[in-house]
């Protein structure tokens, strides 16, 4: 049976005329905003400090105008036309946009939930905002309006990020050590077939999708950066950051041709340079001693790497072709910006938002009905390989059948001959209970001594866990260094997921353990090693008290 005839050609016509269509909408928008490519790029950082956004302009890197928004500012996103920037802002619970062209807040979005990370999709007509709460709004960007909220389950979620050739959206749980995958074109929210959770490493924070959507990277406070097959929803590699005990890699970006990844480590005051083609760190960009870098996003062309340095208040401009700072740029109290903050020049020709907003909604339309087409082809080719498979299998099952017949008549005549050797043996095995009849006698008697030995472990047993106690407050009372907070931290987390385990991360002990945690955390980022250690031990002794009841 041949199992690789063409597909009919109805399929491939359907993904051509698809693509003539979005080709030809794109090519209108280029000729739109053709002005604005190639301009100097504008730095939108949110400052969480003092509740204002510092807009640096690449071309000098200076701050050119400073915007009030929201208290707590957080996340920021710059959608693809480099006309608007979306703020989060996480203690007003509202989202601020920026209109780029007059550098003020042309409307504040109410959400009711504390957001965190923001990203827009690549038509720029969809606003994806990650909420504390674990779920995520999903704004209109042309009535910035809340059209939908995705309940998906995770604990904390941080970071978010859009897949340029899909609909799906990923985002990072701090808490639960997963990246939560969601197909946003389901009108009918999160669902098994439309969310997925996937492990990843320690504390998830920022994360970043390549320009052709097939991988997703992931920087986790433990250390790493794990990369995600965007086909298979599977972790293909796992990156080391840093040469320290204690890395924490905290932003990351893609460049925009893909082939290198951008991370910060914030513990050791670098910028690590992944190369994506083998998964290797090529370089360690440094950064001025105590910058604690966190947010990091590059230009529309790649040239210039922009981080937001959160103990220095200012932002390290990073020249892509020589991985060396060329500027350091004073902004607002802690810069801690997430998200792709930069953009290119803002249009100010006012007309072209009214003809790009239709031609976006049509290139975005179109995008969902061609991966709802390619879903359709990629379900029956999947079904084909079903059914030959299939066919396969029943055909070697048939001759596996017929050999096993055969055997089972050979088998038939060596059975008589086996009788014969059987009843010898069976003589051999009488002799044999005899013997073990002897042994039963010898084991009975043993097995007298056996709760006096009983006795003497269960002593053993209550002075090695005396013994562990004791080592527990040698190790928490120990004078705290880097080593001895890294391992205290250890030992809480491993308290931390047992009783979260046990009893649910709702559960109010567990919730209280996690605040300690992350208190110890932030101590630890912040050298505050003896902190760090008192923190970590009332999460280990809360841990210890729910696992005892």
């Amino acid at each position: 049976m041949n199992t690789k005839r063409p597909l009919p050609k109805r399929f491939s016509g359907t993904t051509r005329v698809s693509g003539i269509l979005v080709g030809l909408l794109a090519l209108s928008l280029t000729a739109l905003i053709a002005g604005v490519a190639g301009a100097a790029p504008f730095a939108y950082v949110a400052n969480s400090g003092s509740n204002n956004v510092s807009v640096i302009d690449g071309a000098t890197n200076t701050v050119v105008q400073t915007i009030a928004v929201g208290r707590n500012p957080l996340g920021v996103a710059v959608n693809p036309a480099s006309t608007r920037a979306y703020v989060t802002n996480s203690a007003s619970r509202s989202v601020s946009v920026i209109d780029t062209a007059t550098r003020s807040v042309s409307t504040t979005v109410s959400l009711g939930v504390q957001p965190l990370g923001v990203a827009v999709n690549a038509a720029g007509t969809l606003v994806y905002v990650a909420n504390s709460d674990g779920t995520v709004s999903v704004i209109d960007a042309g009535s910035n309006a809340v059209m939908a909220t995705f309940v998906t389950g995770g604990s904390l979620s941080g970071a978010i990020a859009v897949n340029p050739v899909s609909p799906r959206v990923y985002l990072t749980d701090f808490l639960s050590n997963n990246v939560i995958v969601i197909d946003a074109s389901s009108p009918g929210g999160c669902s098994p077939t439309t969310c997925w959770s996937i492990p990843v490493g320690f504390s998830p924070m920022g994360i970043g999708v390549n320009p052709t959507g097939t991988r997703v990277y992931v920087a986790n406070n433990g250390g790493t950066v794990s990369v995600i097959n965007t086909a298979t929803n599977a972790v293909v590699a796992t990156v080391p950051i840093g040469t320290e005990l204690l890395s924490m890699p905290d932003g990351i970006a893609v460049s925009p041709s893909g082939t290198l990844v951008y991370v910060t480590n914030s513990f050791e005051d670098t910028v690590a340079v992944i190369f994506a083609q083998t998964n290797t760190v090529v370089t360690n960009v440094p950064l001025p001693v105590g910058s604690s870098p966190l947010g990091i996003a590059t230009d529309p062309t790649g040239a210039r790497i922009f981080v937001g340095n959160h103990d220095t208040a200012t932002v390290s401009a990073i020249d892509a072709a020589t991985n060396t700072v060329v500027a350091s740029v004073p902004v607002g109290i802690r810069p801690d910006v997430f998200g792709a903050f930069v953009g290119g020049a803002p249009s100010t020709a006012a007309s072209c938002d009214d003809q790009i907003a239709p031609l976006l909604a049509q290139i975005d339309s179109l995008q969902r009905s061609l991966a709802a087409a390619n879903d359709t082809i990629s379900t029956l080719q999947q079904q084909l390989r079903t059914a030959n498979a299939t066919i396969g299998d029943l055909t070697n099952q048939v001759a596996a059948l017929t050999s096993r017949l055969a055997a089972a008549n050979a088998a038939l005549l060596d059975l008589n001959n086996q009788n014969d050797a059987l009843k010898t043996q069976n003589t051999a095995l009488q002799s044999q209970v005899a013997g073990l009849q002897s042994q039963v006698a010898s084991l009975q008697q043993q097995l007298g001594t056996l709760p006096a030995e009983n006795a003497k472990l269960k002593s053993d047993l209550d002075t090695a866990n005396r013994t562990i106690a004791s080592l527990v407050d040698r190790l928490f009372g120990a004078r705290a260094d880097a080593n001895v907070a890294a391992v205290a931290r250890d030992a809480a987390q491993s308290e931390l997921t047992q009783a979260t385990a046990k009893v649910g991360a709702r559960d109010y002990r567990v919730k209280y353990a996690q605040k300690e945690f992350n208190e110890g955390l932030a101590a630890l980022r912040a050298g505050h090693y003896q902190r760090a250690v008192r923190e970590f031990r009332e999460t280990f002794e809360i841990c210890q008290r729910v696992l005892r009841h």
